[in-house]
């Protein structure tokens, strides 16, 4: 089955966006770049980008519930707008993700829970705060790669996993049989 490509919509064009829609647009991921400061969006700053749209709302970006959204605006008021418009959409979507301290998304989270008349943890089950698997590193690029790390890990429905090994894991592997099949046959060219 042939499924279309997987859409993220990066809210905020800072230049700390540019390696994010970069990035995903290598994994051939469909990206709309969006932000009410019209000064920011010139198509020649995104240009892996499927769309560069100056928005005010949510509402009119169309986002549906298998679509990545991550907040990036740097702008208090503009996130928490963003995020209760997200959040309060009637097809939330499927992935949140919001840059920032802790205590920042802490605050937002809880706003928009107050806005919306819900409670902080339904908000926390659809939100990702801060943004990111801990990569470690440092600059837009690093920040980058975390954040489109933890979106690829939700797209294939492996947020939360680890393949680290655990002692279970060694004894549950190796009562599936030997080494043997990985050993190869040496030939010995020319003795």
């Amino acid at each position: 089955k042939l499924s279309a490509p997987q859409r993220l919509f990066v809210l905020g064009a800072g230049d700390d966006a540019k390696p994010v829609v970069a990035m995903a647009a290598l994994l051939g991921w469909n990206v709309t770049i969006a932000d009410g400061r019209p000064q920011l969006l010139r198509p020649e700053r995104f240009p892996e980008a499927e769309r560069v749209v100056a928005v005010q709302s949510v509402a009119e970006l169309e986002i549906r519930a298998a679509d990545a959204v991550v907040l990036m605006t740097h702008s208090y008021e503009q996130d928490r707008a963003l995020l209760t418009g997200l959040l309060g959409a009637s097809e939330v979507p499927g992935y949140i993700g919001l840059l920032g301290a802790s205590h920042r998304s802490s605050l937002l989270v809880s706003e928009a829970a107050a806005m919306l008349g819900c409670s902080v943890g339904e908000c926390c089950e659809r939100v990702w705060a801060p943004v990111g698997l801990d990569l470690g590193g440092d600059g837009a690029e690093a920040i980058a790669l975390a954040v489109i790390s933890e979106v690829q890990a939700w797209v294939q429905g492996k947020l939360g996993g680890s393949r680290r090994l655990t002692a279970e894991r060694v004894a549950e592997q190796v009562a599936k049989g030997g080494a043997s099949r990985y050993l190869q046959t040496q030939c010995a060219i020319g003795s």
